[in-house]
Order: structure tokens, then C-alpha cells, then sequence
């Protein structure tokens, strides 16, 4: 009998594993993470919603965590603007420039499986989710956090002077707990997203830096205040960016005889847990670069995939000849300058 049911306890989780990739791969059905991470990145309109948590089509679990503190509403809205202006910004000049869809024949969305741009979405996301988060603390929009003892000692104006540093040991927590990141999963894909999720909110962290400052007479520094601030969100986008021209392809077995246990693919993922993980490779990107603007010629010859390009010749007008006056004040006039214009054919 013992025997029996272990067996049959055994035979179940492997069929539910196996079953999880395939409906993933086939039908389509995602981890609560990656659900929540593709509605934060899809929805690319600038509203702050006053109700961020529906708007992303949370579970029960993360209205809950909403309902606990309100202001992480805005906080999830400030995160999703974040990475996507941040995102754009730093791949404007890059063959995926953060577009959701890979143009070819079939217009493939990015979320449909794992590809490179999908775990570096993944990680840039919980960067700016924990960065926004860390941010909300020191602000004073959220209450949750250990800035909530300091309040309690200082105004509103002292803790907007840096009285209160950004809590980041707490965001770390929050986001994974928000991620659903702590969640046992026999789910191979769910691994790898936690995984590039986690290098996302460690790239945060190398963000961090002690600012202190003195009190005392005259400019002495007999007492010292310091607190933990982050670098701007900006900042950490080159270490982002790194991530994703390093990552590394890792290959899921859908068949029965041959799929892991979930302990196999987490020690497998542990001899890389500084590497982004994706399992399908990009589909040919040279399509989509078609009509784009270059940064300058060098840029065209690896945007424009050796198709050439065209020179157009554009006026702007640009400030010049700036000078102080009285003291405190800068006035310039206004240039007009042609400038080219390199455009991928």
C-alpha cells in the first residue's frame, strides 16, 4: 500500500509538470508573474490610475497587498512608466527598440514565449518595481515600510530632506511577494522567469549608496545623519542592458521520460544566477528596422542589416551664445542648424 501511494504520488507530479510546460507552450496559460509583468509593460499610456491593481487584473492575493497599503496604487503605475520610457529611451537605436511585437510575416508578441527581450522585460520591470518602491518609502507614500517608525519622529518636511533613506531590504520583499517569486512551482518556465525577475531587483540593490550628512557649529561635523539612497532609475539601465546582451539560452524538455524535477532545474539555474535566462531564440529582428532612424553611420551599419540608408537633411533650432547676466541669470538666443538624417532603407 505504502509503496503504491508513493508511486502514485510521484506519477501525479510529474504529469502536472509536464502538463504545466505543455499548456504553457501550447495554450498559452502563464505564471501569476509574467502575467503581471506583461500588463505593466503592454499598457504603454502615461495615466496614473487610481486603481492600479485592477487595471493589471490582479489576483486575490495582490488586491489584497493593495488593500494593505493604498498607496502602492501609484507606486505600480510610477514603476510601469518608469520602465518603459527607460526602456525605449536606452534601445531607441537598437534593432529591438522595446516594441511588443516582433514584425514579421506573423506578428509574434514578445510574451508569447521566452525570448531574450522577454526575460530582460521580466528583469527590468522588478528593477523599476523595486526601485519605485524604495523611492514610495522615503517619499511617504507608502506606510508599510520601516519609514513608518521614523515618521513618528520626524515632520513631513524632514523626511523629504533625507531623513528617511529608500528602503530597499523592503522592496526587495514586496516585489517578490507582489511577483508571487516565493511560490513552490514545478513549472520550469515559472523558474526562469523568477530568476530573471531576481536579477532585475539585484541590479537594484548595486544601486545603493550610504549619503550622510554632518551637524554641528560652524560647518564641524560632531554628529553624523546617514541614510541609504538609490541612484537614479537611469543609471541602472547600462547594467540592465548588460544583462541582456549576456544572456543565456537554456533549453526545456517537454517530454515525460526526459523533464526534471523542479530541485534539477533550480540546481541548473543556480550555476547561472547571474545570467538572464531565455528558452526560444529571437526571430530575425532585420524585418522590423526598416524606415527607422539611425544614430549616426556607424549605427546605421548594424541597424539597417547591411541594407544601406538614406541622408535627409533636417532643420532644428538649438539654443547658443549663453551668457550670465547679472549674476544669476543665463540668457541664450535661439540657432537655427541643418542637421542629417540617417534613415534605414
Amino acid at each position: 500500500m505504502y509503496k503504491f501511494t508513493l508511486f502514485t504520488y510521484y506519477l501525479i507530479v510529474y504529469f502536472a509538470s509536464y502538463f504545466a510546460i505543455v499548456s504553457y507552450l501550447v495554450e498559452g496559460s502563464k505564471p501569476v508573474l509574467q502575467g503581471t509583468v506583461e500588463a505593466l509593460f503592454v499598457d504603454r499610456s502615461q495615466v496614473i490610475y487610481p486603481g492600479a491593481c485592477k487595471v493589471i487584473n490582479s489576483t486575490a492575493r495582490q488586491l489584497k497587498i493593495c488593500r494593505k497599503d493604498p498607496g502602492l496604487q501609484i507606486v505600480l503605475s510610477t514603476a510601469k512608466s518608469q520602465a518603459i520610457e527607460a526602456c525605449e529611451q536606452y534601445f531607441q537605436y537598437d534593432r529591438w527598440n522595446c516594441s511588443l511585437v516582433f514584425n514579421g510575416k506573423e506578428k509574434k508578441s514578445i510574451f508569447n514565449k521566452i525570448y531574450r527581450e522577454t526575460a530582460f522585460v521580466h528583469a527590468l520591470v522588478a528593477a523599476s518595481l523595486s526601485h519605485a518602491i524604495a523611492k514610495g518609502c522615503a517619499s511617504g507614500d507608502l506606510y508599510r515600510c520601516s519609514c513608518l517608525r521614523t515618521r513618528r519622529k520626524y515632520n513631513t518636511t524632514q523626511l523629504k530632506s533625507g531623513r528617511c533613506g529608500d528602503d530597499f531590504k523592503y522592496a526587495k520583499r514586496l516585489v517578490k511577494n507582489f511577483l508571487d517569486v516565493k511560490q513552490v512551482s514545478s513549472d520550469a518556465v515559472a523558474e526562469i522567469l523568477k530568476q530573471d525577475v531576481l536579477i532585475g531587483i539585484d541590479s537594484i540593490g548595486e544601486h545603493l549608496k550610504e549619503v550622510c550628512k554632518c551637524h554641528g557649529f560652524s560647518g564641524s561635523c560632531t554628529t553624523k545623519t546617514c541614510w541609504k539612497r538609490l541612484t537614479p532609475f537611469s543609471s541602472v539601465m547600462g547594467l540592465l542592458k548588460k544583462h541582456y546582451h549576456h544572456a543565456i539560452k537554456k533549453k526545456i524538455v517537454t517530454s515525460p521520460a526526459k523533464s526534471p524535477s523542479p530541485a534539477r532545474i533550480k540546481i541548473r539555474l543556480e550555476r547561472e544566477r547571474n545570467k538572464l535566462i531565455y528558452v526560444q531564440r529571437t526571430p530575425n529582428l532585420c524585418v522590423s528596422t526598416k524606415g527607422r532612424v539611425c544614430k549616426d553611420r556607424n549605427n546605421c551599419a548594424t541597424l539597417c542589416c547591411g541594407r544601406g540608408f538614406t541622408v535627409s537633411k533636417k532643420t532644428i533650432s538649438k539654443r547658443c551664445r549663453c551668457k550670465m547676466e547679472n549674476c544669476c541669470f543665463v540668457s541664450c538666443d535661439m540657432c537655427v542648424e541643418e542637421v542629417d538624417v540617417f534613415t534605414c532603407k
